[in-house]
């Protein structure tokens, strides 16, 4: 059926992330999880977000749309998305010292991931 197919694709796509995650960086709002998607599909879709956190943009996004999970119904749901924020709050680290060395302010940047890591 649809559920089947669809957790297919997430499957294949949440690999294919790891190698080229800027190829589906455009579409980053299309993995945002929806209201009826099954529990399964909302947990890939978690680990997809997490790698396609990889510039300041992107891990803003990321975040704002997690904490919105953090406060779902379902439990093991709530969890992975509290496990996600802590892993992009580490990953914004990397992000914004790589950003810091791009922009020639590193200090500015490293004061933003340190905001982001204990917002």
């Amino acid at each position: 059926g649809r559920r089947e197919i669809q957790y297919v694709v997430l499957t294949s796509i949440r690999v294919l992330v790891q190698d080229c995650p800027s190829a589906f960086a455009p579409f980053l709002p299309d993995f945002y999880v929806k209201a009826l998607d099954p529990p399964f599909t909302r947990l890939i879709k978690i680990d997809i977000l997490v790698s396609l956190a990889l510039e300041p943009a992107a891990i803003e996004a990321v975040l704002s749309e997690l904490r919105t999970y953090i406060r779902h119904g379902d439990k093991s749901f709530a969890s992975a998305a509290v496990r996600a924020v802590g892993r992009v709050a580490e990953l914004s680290r990397i992000v914004y010292d790589r950003h810091g060395q791009t922009t020639g302010n590193p200090a500015k940047e490293r004061k933003t991931a340190n905001r982001i890591a204990l917002d």
